[in-house]
């Protein structure tokens, strides 16, 4: 890859001599040399070293007429506004158009930032360059995939594997011999031993992108933009560590990625058997379930055989006997109706005797007679009744006793199904409990690997290329409160100027022709940096050493450049022309104040230091100034 390998200490980017310093580990303990996720410790010596070979370097900064170094054939180096024209074709934007918009953008941001402290603040600009970022293409093996590394490690990304529980506790639940009673208490058991957490590694990686939002995705959607920079100036960042560091991470991501296929393999194996154990034992719950049902219908009906032959014989002789006694009622019914007609005869009789003046006597013996056998004749029926009534009582309860017997083994019958079909429910949920543990182990193993995988990509036009230089311009500006450093991403041409821009330039704003490329250029990537810039010691100071030693503001031809990209400005009516003079005579005042011993109104700032922090720099597109003309005409990227 290049000269990125070739000193201990870290990293040497094209076109320049400058090596990179061991960058220092956000834990605090120092790193082992080859260990993904981790800094190297900091030295003084490393950006003494950094300096002196910038000075040794000797480029012309910022020059744009010399011809372009020999690149690695294996590196790729993107353009930072690139136009399309009326052919299609896609192009640079002219060098003094794009050199004016961005130094206006970093005039107007320093007036913000000192019309904020007002009070005897000031500002200067320190140095003003464009940087390449460096983007390592580490290839994990024959195919196309790749992992791309932020070489200055602004980013990190950590990663988790959840430790898989023993799988030898689940050697016996694998036994197909086991009953289904013993094999519901073992995977009652079982489902909170897959349940539980058993602890998890982390891989912290440094300099991943973030995939969500879609930075990674959105830088390197820019890689089409290619255009070899058009000097050899020392802008290029250092990387943090060696490129065997890079492949060591890329190595361990390897190494996890296969731990997780294994684990999955191990965890769908055992959800596979248990899955079929599972199955087979169901059948074999729904088989008995059947035979047990078959069974209790041969019991019904061979004891219902038997009562009915019971019953048969008990009515036979409750028969006989109610027979019996309606006999006795029959001859008693007949003794009453003989009587009471023997007592209508012989009370005529005695009626007759009595008006013939005759003895009656033995009539009305005969009627009383008569009347007493009618009594005793009911009683008879009465009794006989109350007999045949107690015999049918008794013919209900024995008939309800003998089947009584069928009731008892029917209900036997269905408590034993009962009592089938509510193991069968319990044994199907602690099956479906214990698959669903393992899914849940499943499910988490493969959303981590997928989110480490999702770091390797298929990238077939970056198949022999191992860096990707990403162009930034940045700004350093210095004054008694500290440094600050202002990040501007890869642009492109505006397209129009909305209603906010519209506003902008009525207030007096200026609305330039350059916007950030993407909106994740202009809401993740600057902000991040020069979050980074601000916080990051090693990054701080490499950036700082190569925008001075890069620098555009010293070039001798630099005036000429921004006045030939101012005047472009406003003929496009981007600027006024009061505009165009005010910036033009604030960087040529700029240039006789350092040609005459360095920035006035603030005590020296030590490189790297920062006393206060600073709000967030505008990136070009919302920068502020006098009033502008109105926008030009829409034009395409």
């Amino acid at each position: 890859m290049g000269e990125v390998d070739s000193t201990e200490s870290g990293s040497v980017a094209p076109g320049s001599d400058v090596a990179t310093p061991s960058a220092p580990a956000e834990s605090g303990e120092p790193s082992a040399p080859g260990r993904p996720g981790s800094l190297a410790p900091h030295t003084p010596e490393s950006f003494d070293a950094l300096a002196k070979r910038v000075a040794r370097a000797g480029p012309r900064r910022g020059s744009v007429v010399q011809p372009p170094p020999a690149w690695q054939p294996d590196e790729v180096t993107l353009g930072f506004a690139m136009v399309a024209d009326g052919s299609g074709s896609v192009q640079a934007l002219a060098e003094p158009t794009l050199l004016a918009t961005i130094l206006i953008a970093v005039e107007t941001d320093r007036r913000a930032i000192i019309n904020r402290f007002a009070g005897g603040f000031d500002e200067e600009i320190d140095a003003v360059a464009n940087l390449f970022w460096p983007f390592l293409v580490v290839h994990g093996g024959p195919s196309s995939e790749a992992a791309i590394f932020d070489g200055t490690g602004v980013w990190r990304r950590t990663f988790r594997y959840t430790l898989l529980p023993p799988v030898d506790e689940v050697a016996p639940l694998l036994d197909r011999a086991l009953p289904p009673a013993e094999y519901l208490g073992r995977m009652r058991a079982l489902t909170p031993y897959f349940s539980r957490d058993p602890g998890a590694e982390v891989l912290t990686v440094e300099g991943f992108l973030p995939l969500d939002p879609p930075l990674l995705y959105d830088v390197l959607s820019q890689a089409q933009f290619r255009s070899d920079p058009q000097s050899a100036h020392a802008g290029f960042l250092p990387a943090r560590h060696k490129v065997d560091w890079y492949e060591g991470a890329v190595r361990e991501m390897r190494e996890w990625l296969g731990r997780f296929e294994r684990d999955l393999q191990t965890l769908t194996a055992i959800r596979g058997q248990i899955e079929a154990i599972l199955s087979e034992t169901r059948a074999r719950l729904e088989a008995d379930y059947r035979a047990r049902q078959e069974e209790g219908e041969r019991q019904v009906q061979s004891v219902l055989a038997g009562v009915d032959a019971e019953v048969a014989q008990l009515q036979q002789a409750h028969h006989a006997e109610i027979q019996r006694y309606l006999e006795v009622i029959r001859r008693a019914q007949g003794i009453v109706a003989h009587s009471e007609t023997t007592i209508a005869t012989t009370d005529t009789l005695a009626f007759r005797a009595s008006h013939r003046r005759t003895d009656g006597t033995a009539h009305v013996a005969r009627g009383k007679q008569a009347r007493t056998d009618i009594r005793n004749a009911q009683r008879q029926i009465a009794e006989s009744r109350r007999v045949i009534e107690t015999i049918h009582g008794q013919q209900r309860a024995e008939q309800e006793r003998v089947i009584g017997r069928v009731v008892q083994i029917e209900k036997a019958n269905a408590e034993a199904l009962a009592q089938m079909e509510l193991f069968h429910d319990d044994f199907v949920a602690a099956g479906a409990d214990l698959l669903q543990t393992i899914d849940g182990q499943v499910a988490a193993r493969t959303s981590q690997r997928d989110l480490l995988a999702g770091y390797f990509l298929p990238l077939p036009s970056l198949a022999t290329v191992s860096v990707v230089w990403f162009p930034l311009w940045m700004a350093t500006l210095r004054s008694s409160r500290g440094v600050r450093q202002i990040v501007f991403p890869p642009m492109q041409l505006r397209t129009g100027v909305g209603l906010g821009g519209a506003l902008k330039r009525l207030l007096g704003g200026i609305v330039l022709p350059l916007e950030p490329r993407t909106a994740q250029f202009d809401k993740m990537l600057r902000p991040t940096m020069e979050d980074a810039l601000a916080r990051d010691p090693w990054l701080a100071s490499a950036t700082q050493e190569l925008t001075r030693a890069a620098d555009v503001l010293v070039d001798p031809d630099v005036l000429d450049r921004l006045q030939q990209g101012l005047a472009d400005l406003k003929r496009l009516a981007w600027i006024t022309r009061k505009q165009q003079d005010e910036f033009l005579r604030a960087y040529a005042e700029r240039a006789r104040r350092r040609a005459g011993g360095g920035p006035e109104g603030h005590a020296p700032v030590p490189l790297g230091a920062r006393a206060e922090p600073f709000p967030s720099s505008a990136a070009p597109a919302e920068s502020g100034g006098s009033a502008p003309s109105p926008p030009p005409p829409s034009s395409g990227t």
